[in-house]
Formats: structure tokens, sequence, C-alpha cells
């Protein structure tokens, strides 16, 4: 066994063993994770229908080097999907919540050759009217290869060369507050292939193994125009 393999096993031993502590149980084939309240950029809790229709918002999601996106797709329509993971597993897309049915979430993270929205730029990004690539409205666009995906189809593949939908990030909605929150996604394995492809760069923006900690139980979610200097349009 060579010395890089070796790293890459201790690495992958060392998330299943963090994986065993943040993730007690399985809510039907999303695996369910600690509960982080969205807030805002002051710490207030966001609600439902602060959830902008026009941009994503990102937030990080189950731990602090996964981006992810608040989409409000508006009334697109939304139906639940059956799908497959990177990882080949099977589930059920998660139902939109809020009062309008119409909030869901997703890993922001490209199932292609994993481009993801950084403080520097975004090439992935949710479009509300329809662009160049995505001749429909209310699509997420992955302009580094023109991957498309519908969000009120559970994130599944449109067009473009990505192989799999992008994976969900489950969410919960205070029926009386209107509080989001995020409680789960799938193919955890995913993550460690981004941290292991994205090492440099996570560790430079997190510090060492700052990437892997835990959101803990909240997550400041910010406007994809706040959160990179610069978003492709495509």
């Amino acid at each position: 066994m060579d010395r890089r393999h070796f790293v890459k096993l201790c690495a992958g031993s060392a998330l299943a063993t963090l994986l065993a502590r943040q993730t007690p149980a399985f809510s039907g084939e999303i695996k369910t994770f600690p509960a982080a309240t969205l807030v805002d950029a002051h710490g207030d809790p966001l609600k439902a229908s602060r959830a902008s229709p026009q941009e994503a918002m990102v937030f990080a999601y189950p731990f602090a080097g996964i981006p992810c996106f608040l989409i409000n797709f508006g009334s697109h329509g939304a139906k639940t999907q059956a799908l497959t993971a990177p990882d080949g597993t099977s589930y059920t897309s998660p139902a939109p919540v809020g009062p309008e049915r119409n909030l869901v979430a997703f890993v922001a993270i490209c199932t292609h050759q994993m481009s993801h929205p950084t403080p520097d730029a975004s090439v992935i990004h949710y479009a509300s009217a329809a662009t160049a690539t995505a001749d429909q409205p209310g699509r997420i666009v992955c302009c580094a290869h023109h991957s498309v995906f519908d969000p009120a189809s559970g994130g599944a593949k449109v067009s473009g060369p990505a192989p799999s939908p992008l994976l969900p990030v489950q969410l919960a909605c205070d029926a009386e507050t209107g509080v989001l929150q995020a409680t789960g996604t799938v193919d955890v394995e995913f993550f460690e292939r981004f941290f292991d492809d994205f090492k440099e760069d996570l560790i430079d923006r997190f510090g060492p193994g700052g990437y892997r900690k835990p959101v803990g139980g909240m997550t400041k979610a910010v406007l994809l125009s706040e959160y990179s200097r610069v978003v492709a349009d495509c």
C-alpha cells in the first residue's frame, strides 16, 4: 500500500468515525444529521418568507466546508422524485417546505467535476429566468460544463454531462414561526471525495481540518451574490 492510498484510507476512516458520532439515524432514505437553524448575516433565524425567489442563498451543511443552496423556486410547481446519488444509493427527494411548499435545498457542488461556489467566484447558480444554457426558468446551472438541474424535481439533471442529480439537503420549516432548519442529506462519501480533491483550497479557507467540522446548531445563509464576488451567468 503506497503512502497516498494509506493517507486516503485513514482520512476516510476518520470521516466515518465522525459521521458515526454526528449521524444518529436515517429518515427514510435521507441520512439525518443534527439540525442546523439557518440564520441571516445578523444571526437572526431565517424565515421562509425571506428566502429570495431571484437567487440562491448559500449556507454550509452538514460540515463547514460543504456549500449548499437554499432555493425558492416560486410558482414553478414541484414533485418528489425517485433518484440515485453518485454512490448508487436510491432515495426519494425531500418534499419542498414552507407555506407555499416552494423551498428546497441542495449541496451546491456539481456532480460532474465538483464545481462549487467560493468567496472568489461561483460558476454554479440558480437562474430564476431562462438563460442561454437553461431554456426554462427556475433551473440550477453549472457554467463550467453546462450541466442543468431542476430544483423543483429534486435536483434531477435536465441536460449536460453531470452523471447524477445534485445532492439534496432535507429542510424543516416551523409551522408557527416559519424558521428554516437543515436536517439531513445523502451520499456522505461524496463529501470525502470533495474534501480530498479540494483539500488545499479548503485548508486555505478554513484551516487544517476546519472544513470537516460540523456546522453546529446554526448556519449562516447569504445571497450567492454576497457570498461570491463573481457569479457566472450562462
